[in-house]
């Protein structure tokens, strides 16, 4: 029986391409918030203009491990491609990153299903804020209820650790906690950096006041959350402590 010739690499993963867009979004894979920011960044940059690490912490903020922890998960989701750009150190070449096909492909998906961007969205309404009487009051009434919206009160059940709490709420709204030596949580990544950078005395101070209200709702009334905005290069901190509130 004569066997159909093998096909070139490239004209398999074009096929399999094409057989992922006309199947629809569906069949394309889910990106967390952090890594949404990334492919985004990498959309302007074509084949003729990889992006390398640093270009790409310019436009994201936040430490380059953290980008390069994000580029390797895209790379081995086949979203996005390295490669060398003629730069970089004596036998060592910098890497360029550029978006897959495929990877332009969840791009047009994730632009479709959200028109408008939540970093445009806050940046709007903080800067709206901005110009009320009292900003950081509005600020504060909106954190809290955010909150309310993330979260159901304590109901007699052991609350979990302040810590652990914050860290998977900070994570589910599309930053990359980290938990620091001396117990400082660092954000290396925020999903709307425009907008605090803009407004953080709004922003920030909407982030601030969503955890500690979570906190007091989780049970973890006495525990005092602190957002640091910008406290170290490429990162905000939050701060908790054990004090009371009056």
């Amino acid at each position: 029986m004569e066997q159909a010739p093998e096909q070139a690499p490239e004209h398999a993963a074009e096929q399999a391409t094409e057989r992922e867009r006309q199947r629809g979004p569906e069949a394309l894979p889910e990106v967390p918030p952090a890594r949404e920011r990334v492919l985004e960044a990498l959309a302007g940059h074509g084949p003729e203009r990889p992006a390398t690490i640093g270009a790409l912490v310019e436009v994201l903020g936040g430490h380059p491990n953290t980008t390069r922890a994000h580029l390797a998960r895209l790379v081995d989701d086949g979203l996005v491609a390295r490669t060398p750009t003629g730069a970089g150190t004596r036998g060592r070449p910098a890497l360029g990153h550029q978006l897959t096909e495929r990877g332009r492909l969840v791009v047009e998906a994730l632009r479709v299903s959200r028109p408008v961007s939540t970093d445009e969205l806050v940046t709007a309404m903080a800067e709206h804020l901005a110009h009320t009487s009292d900003p950081e009051v509005h600020a504060r009434a909106i954190g809290r209820r955010w909150a309310s919206q993330l979260s159901e009160p304590s109901a007699g059940s052991r609350p979990a650790p302040p810590v652990d709490t914050v860290v998977g709420l900070l994570t589910t709204a599309g930053f990359s906690p980290q938990v620091e030596p001396d117990g400082d949580i660092a954000l290396r990544t925020c999903p709307v950096l425009a907008s605090a950078r803009a407004h953080p005395g709004v922003v920030c101070t909407m982030h601030e006041e969503m955890l500690r209200a979570t906190l007091d709702r989780s049970g973890a009334a006495d525990t005092e959350v602190h957002l640091v905005p910008f406290a170290r290069e490429g990162a905000c901190l939050v701060r908790l402590s054990s004090a009371r509130r009056g």
